[in-house]
């Protein structure tokens, strides 16, 4: 058995092979990130062993792994795909401080050599279309963010007042309104029965001429009326508008494609729960995959932790900083995956409005002072803690009396 390891890159791998004693078989080089490299590679590794004796590990470095594990795996190729924390705590241990795409591979040869580390496994192809469509929405989500949030320096030029009119300033009826008359300027000169439609085709329960009414009053009595660029100020929020509602119709289409999938078993355990809804459960399951390759520890083969594991996979877990009497304050790690962090806060904030359990664990830590982010993430650990018995027990959920 040789054991390879490849740090991945864009356009060029580089590529590290001992054998089982830990010797360099062959100098560390560089191979292209196309058929033509990875068939060079595979010709050298040939020349010691068969392939099933080929033990090749990389790190998850974005998607440009892809490529080498398929055409790898495809050709008989034991692979395997390693977190890249666990390979760069190894790399650390160069006490001159090395820092190489090739020290890296050859350190990522020794993490394999040695093993006591979990895997990506292979995953259907199901999973990897989920993954796709829910990091796609993820995407345009933030798309969407940066949209509202260039919006907002637009409209607080444009008219300053106009968050402090509506409960929520980029609501259907805030958007409707700025989208007719996108400046104070405009909504000044508005005609209140035309206003009183947009109100009336947006709202339920409104006295739509008396908030007609309101909002012109408003207009009248902005600071922006004297703004010297209305004209150009007007064609930046439409168009900004515009764009908002764009994405608004592409996370709806990703979202009725993601509802379209057969819910994996982790995201209906999570739809069980009064409030979770049906994407964030979707996308939670699609970023975790099969949580059973979280129930063991890598290094001793205990069952216990099964929770910490999967907080630290999600980066979720408590980053503790001392020294001597000196104590840090707290703060999560944020070292695992993005996507999976984002999704389980806004999942844990949605339960935590409607499930007893989680909003007792949400008051208590509001009633100790802490912060609602806070709070909330003490909901996340308290969310996987409930996943991982449920998983173990086999069970579904059922309301937790607080």
């Amino acid at each position: 058995m040789i054991t390879c390891g490849i740090d991945i890159g864009k356009g060029k791998h580089a590529v590290a092979v001992i054998d089982e004693s830990g010797r360099q078989l062959v100098r560390t080089r560089f191979y292209d990130n196309t058929k033509a490299g990875a068939e060079r590679m595979l010709a050298e590794l040939l020349r010691h062993a068969e392939p099933s004796q080929i033990h090749v590990g990389m790190e998850s470095t974005g998607n440009y792994w892809r490529a080498y594990y398929d055409f790898l795996k495809g050709r008989g190729c034991v692979v395997d795909v390693i977190n890249p924390i666990v390979t760069s705590a190894s790399s650390a241990g160069d006490i001159r401080g090395r820092k190489t795409d090739k020290r890296d591979a050859e350190s990522i040869a020794e993490v394999v050599l040695r093993g006591k580390y979990a895997c990506r496994r292979d995953e259907g192809l199901q999973e990897r279309k989920l993954r796709a469509l829910t990091r796609q929405r993820g995407f345009i989500v933030e798309e969407r963010s940066a949209a509202k949030l260039h919006l907002a320096s637009l409209v607080a030029e444009a008219f300053a007042e106009f968050e402090s009119l509506f409960e929520d300033p980029y609501g259907a009826l805030a958007l409707a309104v700025l989208s007719k008359y996108p400046t104070a300027s405009h909504l000044a000169r508005a005609r209140k029965s035309s206003l009183a439609k947009i109100v009336r085709a947006n709202t339920r329960g409104k006295d739509a001429d008396a908030e007609a009414l309101r909002l012109i009053g408003g207009a009248k009595d902005s600071i922006s009326l004297s703004c010297e660029i209305t004209d150009a100020l007007a064609r930046c929020v439409t168009s900004s508008i515009r764009t908002i509602m764009d994405l608004d119709e592409r996370v709806k289409d990703v979202e009725e494609a993601i509802k379209g999938f057969d819910p994996p078993d982790l995201a209906s355990k999570l739809m069980a729960i009064k409030g979770s809804g049906k994407v964030m459960p979707m996308v939670v399951a699609a970023e975790f995959g099969d949580i059973s390759r979280f129930r063991t520890n890598p290094k001793d083969g205990s069952e216990a932790g099964m929770h910490k594991r999967l907080l630290a996979y999600a980066g979720c877990e408590p980053r503790i900083r001392e020294s001597g009497k000196w104590k840090g304050r707290k703060f999560i790690s944020k070292r695992g995956s993005r996507q999976l962090r984002t999704a389980l806060y806004l999942l844990a904030n949605n339960i935590r409005q409607w499930d007893p359990y989680f909003k007792a664990v949400y008051e208590r830590k509001i009633g100790s002072g802490k912060h609602h982010n806070v709070a909330v993430f003490y909901v996340v650990a308290k969310l996987i803690e409930v996943l991982c018995a449920l998983y173990k027990s086999g069970r579904n959920y059922a309301a937790i009396q607080p």
